[in-house]
């Protein structure tokens, strides 16, 4: 038995340290600097006349792409690209066709083949000859105009005046022609330069055509209504609205670390930097619209790269679908399928991160780090899109968040979003989205009137029995007026006419000053089991709805648009105003589907309801069984807006919101994905 016992113990410790080997030969297949088996190899050393092999790379993204052509097994297995750490700078963009898909089973992967990230295809190439123009100001000679410049990473601006914020107007003679103030600009070279405008919260950028300095009239190359004269623009509106205002790209306006001048008639660049000497920086001008295009190709993955670095616009003409012409970016996807962006850094780009032009199904954008776009994070221009996928992305420091237009089935979910100068997430004309579990702050810095909101919703798909956007499980905080005059927004924005049977649960907003919380227009919306906290100055109502019925917008098809049958249920409200509903238009019977067993509470126990009396308001029907009580959270302070066990709304039906899984998922791979403090904008 002892025998026994001893060949047992033996046997025990070679299976044992047979798992133990096992184990570590997996993790060497897993370590850094081990390399998995790939079909191709790309290296900045390699060439794209090598095999492809590890010893003998390839050059080139668009070498790869060229190769896998050739492939004869492509589509019966995976295909795997593997690009070594680097920087690969692209002159023209890499188009990816129908020849270039893979399939259902087996799709192409272009990966990182080092640290997520350490490959860098940069839209651009460094300037490394300058001539000293003296007072701080180099220039150097290109062969086509940029409007995208970056010095060790850091977006360069195109010189213009003021160096920040803006001027008003004295007066808008017309849409072509406008009058500066005199403190405003003395004469200035307005070679190239452009206007850059806001008329309430419609915006534009157009070419200067000539300057009056006597009568201080700027005569535009264009008029800058666009598309809208006509319909929501007129000339007495334009006239009477604060235009507020710069001009840039004005060599007399380069007087700034950090600026740059474009000459569009010799295309050349002059530019005062932030450090010196010029020749030990790495300065970066775009030489494409897109570093990748995807049109009619399907089954791609791009997994760990940065892409970085895509050209600017001088002009951006205004249109009712905010910046619909910026159609630039870093990836653009235009009838495409299955396509799949995870994983990767898009920074440092003129216009938009992915910009998506229409016919686009079932793609995924995931687990990527957006920042410095100067328009979208990610952003839907044209139509028919369906069934895709923005999850788990961190977009900071952008333009807009995410935008997605005319698509039906999307699912955009655990986002992190911030420092955005308009929307943190909006769409137009979409059904059945889908967003929840995103965490989303200090949007609308800039890029709008106060008519920017966290998440915005205008004029859904499909007519009276379409829309159906759920907007669930959502942490919205940090919000601040700009101080640009304007109709105020909201956390939680359903504008227009046309926006039908939307629902927002379990969402939780805090600190938002100078908006509502939760706006409504048009038929069929349900709010319930949400948590506001409006707490200090400058408060407006939690709740704002339009009422009655009215002729629709230019933006929807069929009027008139009814306002009613708005649900409100379950929801606590923490109010230092003590006003709840804001009300606009005539209520009757049919505004209010159903309104009750809510929990509003206000420290000095006073409470207003579209400056309705709280009786007036029950006898109306209205929050028959709600309570005016302390909802008893265990932390509002420190926004913990769990519940005590003893708290009115429990007994109420109010179901408990976890606030852990919003924003990013744990597999989010970059160092920067913990929660931003809004008050220093570091960790």
């Amino acid at each position: 038995m002892e025998s026994q016992s001893l060949l047992l113990s033996v046997n025990r410790e070679r299976v044992q340290k047979t798992w133990i080997w096992l184990f570590f030969a997996g993790l060497l297949l897993i370590l850094p600097g081990t390399v998995a088996r790939a079909d191709l190899y790309v290296a900045p050393d390699g060439d794209d006349g090598n095999p492809g092999t590890q010893s003998q790379p390839l050059r080139s993204l668009e070498g790869a792409r060229d190769r896998l052509r050739t492939v004869d097994a492509k589509g019966t297995e995976d295909v795997l690209v593997l690009f070594k750490a680097g920087d690969y700078f692209i002159n023209d963009t890499v188009r990816f066709a129908k020849q270039d898909s893979g399939t259902n089973a087996h799709p192409i992967i272009y990966e990182n083949w080092d640290e997520k990230g350490s490959a860098n295809l940069i839209g651009g190439r460094a300037l490394t000859e300058w001539k000293d123009e003296g007072g701080g100001i180099y220039s150097t000679q290109l062969d086509r105009d940029t409007y995208a410049l970056y010095e060790n990473d850091q977006p360069a601006v195109m010189a213009r005046e003021p160096n920040e914020g803006y001027h008003q107007f004295e007066s808008v003679t017309d849409f072509s022609h406008l009058k500066f103030r005199k403190a405003d600009y003395g004469r200035f070279d307005y070679r190239g330069a452009a206007v850059r405008l806001w008329a309430h919260w419609i915006p534009a950028k157009i070419k200067i055509q000539s300057v009056d300095f006597d009568s201080r009239i700027i005569s535009l190359d264009q008029p800058y209504a666009g598309n809208l004269k006509g319909t929501v623009w007129n000339d007495a509106w334009a006239a009477r609205t604060p235009t507020r205002f710069y001009i840039y790209n004005s060599k007399s306006f380069l007087d700034q670390p950090g600026e740059f001048y474009m000459d569009p008639g010799s295309h050349r660049l002059y530019y005062k930097p932030r450090r010196t000497p010029i020749e030990e920086q790495t300065i970066i001008a775009a030489t494409v619209d897109w570093i990748i295009d995807i049109d009619g190709a399907s089954n791609i993955q791009f997994e760990g790269l940065t892409f970085k670095v895509s050209d600017g616009l001088l002009e951006v003409l205004p249109s009712l679908a905010l910046h619909s012409n910026v159609k630039g970016g870093l990836i653009r996807l235009g009838d495409a399928r299955d396509i799949v962006i995870k994983y990767c850094r898009l920074l440092n780009s003129g216009q938009n991160g992915v910009i998506v032009e229409g016919d686009v199904e079932k793609c995924t954008i995931y687990g990527n780090l957006i920042t410095h776009t100067v328009s979208g994070g990610v952003r839907f221009v044209g139509g028919n899109n369906r069934d895709n996928v923005i999850a788990n992305n961190y977009v900071h420091h952008v333009g807009e968040g995410i935008y997605v237009r005319n698509s039906v089935g999307d699912v955009i979910r655990h986002n992190l979003i911030h420092d955005v100068d308009s929307n943190g997430f909006k769409s137009l004309y979409v059904e059945r989205q889908t967003i929840s579990f995103n965490d989303i702050s200090r949007v609308g810095l800039d890029g709008t009137d106060s008519d920017a909101a966290g998440i915005y919703t205008n004029c859904t798909a499909g007519g009276p029995d379409g829309g159906h956007v759920t907007i669930d499980h959502n942490l919205l905080h940090d919000m601040a007026h700009n101080g640009y005059p304007g109709y105020p927004s909201a956390a939680i924005y359903l504008d227009m006419d046309g926006v039908y049977n939307c629902t927002m649960t379990n969402n939780v907003i805090y600190n938002i000053k100078h908006k509502f919380a939760v706006h409504v227009r048009g038929p069929n919306h349900v709010v319930r089991n949400n948590i506001i906290d409006f707490d200090g100055p400058d408060l407006l109502p939690p709740f704002t709805v339009l009422a009655g019925y009215k002729l629709a917008n230019v933006a929807v098809d069929e009027p008139p648009i009814h306002n009613h049958n708005y649900a409100y249920e379950n929801n606590i409200v923490w109010s230092s105003s003590g006003s709840v509903f804001q009300i606009r238009g005539r209520v009757d019977e049919e505004t209010f589907k159903r309104v009750d067993n809510n929990v509003y509470y206000n420290p000095d126990g006073k409470y207003s309801f579209r400056q309705v009396a709280l009786d007036k308001w029950r006898r109306m029907g209205l929050d028959a069984h709600t309570k005016f009580a302390d909802p008893m959270f265990v932390d509002r302070e420190n926004h913990d807006y769990r519940l005590k066990p003893d708290s009115p709304a429990l007994a109420l039906g109010f179901q408990e919101i976890d606030t852990s899984e919003i924003g990013l998922k744990a597999d989010f791979p970059y160092e920067d994905n913990r929660r931003v403090s809004v008050e220093s904008g570091r960790e």
